[in-house]
């Protein structure tokens, strides 16, 4: 039979109470270590206590009790907190009965070999180890240090630290699975300029959560913890967000070109290679593994939606792409646009309210109109030349003589030299140029974006194979440079 306390979440141990208090003491400002050391004292009946770390755990108790804090209303709280106790006691009731049944018939040798044991969820904290504990195998192991990861098993969630609401919302996807078998997620944080969070390739875990293979447990590691004895935990942590980062822009890459298709046109080819192709067909520029198998299983998604929703092929259409946005295990909620700030002189490639990248850019001050654009031409070495006055590439805004393209002048970047276009330097515009469909949407305004680039290091820029014969010779370009 289990024990007396809560079958599903064990009485917390003296150490796991004296660890929390250290932890709490070293950062008085996580809201998530108050809220887990009020669960701590309630259980262990010092409700008083229980409900002053409640208070200071603020809108993360609220998340995930769902009832005002007691400092709002002790009325209301005591009697939710009562009838939850009543729920409670009911769940034990039905366990225990389970348990019984199931030990009577191994008893009687109905269930041969069979083994029962309560289900439960205790916290571990950094350090501790739990001989019940069933860790990640060894050949799972080696597949997470090697970049490989399997997505059933494994998500990550992104963070804003200085957002409340959404660190609880993002803590609560972690806590509140009802997946079946092993899994585990991490919390990764990233940082944020007013309301845009900053995305790139060095975001790390601040917190894995990892359940075992008969989820009747979940190990907690505070991975940025100095006093975390977590090394492997923090390599493994580290490679598969790489990972993570890499396939993420790869989906977001694929997703935004089906959309962009979907909207322009009506349809979207079922393979990628179909996109890329010569002038003036280029919606894409080119091609790799990586994103043609993000493209594949896009598709797919966006089909089995149409196909679901027949009736009303506009509608349905919609309906799809909704679905394609709406992916739980993707970051990316929104197609890729690009957003131009004149004060500033950024460009940034923006998904949703994350800056996927920015960059420093040339611009034409007055000249360069406000406005919102869509990029209708793409080309490659514009009037014949890498290292003329447009460079290596050439975007047409709303088919107008405004551009974004390369220059042969690097030393414009940031100023306000051009005749109105949007000057970028090579390795920029041709990664830029990698990524953005045909379609994408393209806003230009002031005082929009943070000064702070954003920009991979050259190995991890986005490229592709590039599609032979997208330049266009038929074609003299009279772009406001």
């Amino acid at each position: 039979m289990p024990p007396e306390s809560d079958a599903k979440h064990p009485q917390w141990t003296e150490k796991d109470q004296a660890y929390m208090k250290q932890y709490i003491e070293a950062h008085p400002d996580n809201r998530m270590a108050w809220y887990l050391l009020g669960k701590q004292y309630e259980r262990s009946g010092e409700q008083g206590k229980a409900n002053y770390c409640y208070n200071q755990a603020g809108e993360i108790y609220k998340a995930f009790e769902n009832v005002p804090l007691p400092s709002e209303t002790v009325e209301e709280w005591a009697k939710k907190r009562e009838e939850q106790e009543k729920l409670r006691r009911s769940r034990r009731s039905l366990v225990r009965l389970i348990l019984f049944v199931l030990l009577f018939f191994i008893m009687i040798g109905a269930i041969p070999g069979g083994q029962a044991s309560a289900p439960s969820w205790p916290m571990k904290a950094a350090g501790e180890q739990d001989p019940s504990d069933k860790r990640v195998g060894k050949s799972k192991a080696a597949a997470i240090s090697n970049g490989e990861s399997n997505e059933a098993t494994q998500q990550a969630f992104l963070v804003p630290a200085s957002d409340d609401g959404a660190y609880a919302a993002a803590v609560k996807r972690v806590f509140g699975t009802s997946a079946d078998g092993e899994w585990k997620k991490y919390l990764v944080n990233i940082p944020t300029y007013d309301s845009w969070w900053l995305w790139s390739h060095s975001l790390h875990a601040i917190l894995q959560a990892e359940s075992s293979e008969e989820m009747n447990h979940i190990m907690v590691t505070p991975l940025q913890d100095p006093k975390c004895n977590c090394g492997e935990e923090q390599e493994q942590a580290s490679s598969f967000v790489s990972g993570w980062i890499q396939a993420s822009e790869q989906r977001l890459v694929a997703k935004s070109a089906l959309t962009a298709m979907v909207r322009r046109h009506g349809t979207a080819p079922n393979e990628w290679r179909k996109l890329a192709k010569g002038y003036p067909s280029n919606v894409v520029s080119g091609t790799s593994t990586e994103v043609e198998t993000a493209y594949d299983n896009v598709y797919k998604q966006y089909k089995d939606g149409v196909q679901g929703k027949k009736a009303d092929p506009k509608a349905a259409k919609e309906h799809a792409l909704k679905r394609v946005w709406s992916d739980q295990s993707d970051p990316f909620r929104e197609p890729l646009r690009i957003v131009v700030d004149k004060k500033r002189h950024r460009l940034a490639v923006v998904s949703g309210n994350i800056i996927v990248r920015n960059y420093k850019v040339g611009l034409g001050g007055k000249r360069t109109p406000e406005g919102r654009f869509q990029i209708t031409e793409k080309v490659v070495d514009p009037n014949g030349s890498s290292t003329g006055d447009f460079g290596s590439r050439g975007m047409t805004l709303s088919d107008s003589l405004y551009a974004i393209h390369g220059t042969n002048e690097p030393d414009s970047i940031g100023k306000d030299r051009s005749l109105g276009c949007i000057r970028m330097l090579r390795e920029d515009v041709e990664e830029l140029f990698d990524m953005v469909p045909i379609g994408t949407e393209v806003s230009i305004g002031t005082d929009l974006l943070p000064e702070q680039p954003i920009v991979p290091d050259t190995e991890k820029r986005y490229r592709l194979d590039l599609t032979p014969k997208q330049d266009n010779p038929k074609k003299i370009y009279r772009w406001l440079d």
